[in-house]
């Protein structure tokens, strides 16, 4: 009877794990499917009381994005954009990084924290000013701008994430492909930069992300032709109605460039995510 004790509190710990495992996927996978189900669905049947669970599924509100709002724009818009962006933000924030890890520069954490200090300043504060040197540089509404704004909002992320990445990478190796003839530049790419990979991974992710969603600065520097996807899902909200269809849809079509990016990098995530929090 002693025996069964210990195997019947480990079977109910266990049990217990899993449910609130199931709980908590349930718990934040519901807000997904009841959008991706409202989208689907008429705007009477979405406010419904009770719930309507079973429907026929309905692509009226994607035709209506595509033909009354022009999202299919937008959404080049945003891939241009936020595309751009990461990659200026991921190069220059990288080699940036790499100089502060390896190089003996005088005064670089004074340089790291100004470079840190960028993401400090609350984004409202440096829309009047931008908009104003957009209006005197005639590239107010172009996708140069929305792009050199996104790429400097994401710089001082990737400078200080990729630092830290680098910091954990043995010198030593690079010293070795140094003593074989390689230049700092080579030793940079054929060494340190497969090393680097799923730092790169989760660092790119998060950047994107932060990007593809921005909503102030792309309302406030934009006009029509370098609108984003988060101002044309805004705009399915207004003071006396919402389109609960449309701004559901709309959610979906800005989700699913994330989602497959996610699923894509996938294989270096996790392992960007947790480097260097187990050593030893």
């Amino acid at each position: 009877m002693s025996m069964k004790r210990p195997a019947i509190r480990r079977y109910s710990q266990i049990s217990l794990a899993y449910f609130l495992a199931l709980f908590a996927t349930t718990f934040f996978a519901f807000p997904i499917f009841w959008m991706v189900t409202a989208s689907l669905k008429s705007d009477q049947a979405i406010t419904a009381y009770p719930p309507v669970w079973v429907f026929t599924p309905s692509l009226q509100n994607y035709a209506k994005l595509i033909t009354d709002i022009g999202i299919a724009k937008m959404f080049i818009n945003s891939v241009v954009i936020v595309g751009l962006s990461t990659s200026l933000a991921m190069v220059c924030g990288t080699l940036g990084a790499y100089a502060l890890a390896r190089f003996d520069i005088k005064g670089k954490q004074m340089i790291a924290f100004e470079i840190l200090s960028i993401r400090m300043l609350p984004p409202i504060v440096s829309v009047v000013p931008m908009f104003i040197l957009a209006r005197w540089l005639g590239i107010f509404d172009t996708y140069w701008l929305l792009t050199a704004a996104y790429a400097l909002s994401g710089l001082p992320f990737v400078v200080w994430v990729m630092r830290v990445f680098i910091q954990d990478i043995p010198q030593s190796i690079e010293e070795a492909a140094l003593i074989d003839g390689c230049s700092r530049l080579e030793t940079f790419w054929r060494v340190t930069l497969p090393l680097l990979l799923p730092g790169l991974a989760a660092t790119m992710v998060i950047v994107f992300m932060f990007a593809w969603n921005e909503f102030l600065l792309a309302s406030m520097l934009t006009s029509n032709a370098a609108k984003t996807l988060p101002v044309i899902a805004a705009n399915t909200l207004s003071a006396r109605s919402i389109a609960w269809g449309l701004a559901s849809a709309a959610g979906v079509v800005m989700s699913l460039p994330v989602v497959i990016l996610v699923l894509l990098m996938q294989r270096y995530l996790v392992r960007g995510l947790t480097l260097g929090a187990v050593k030893g």
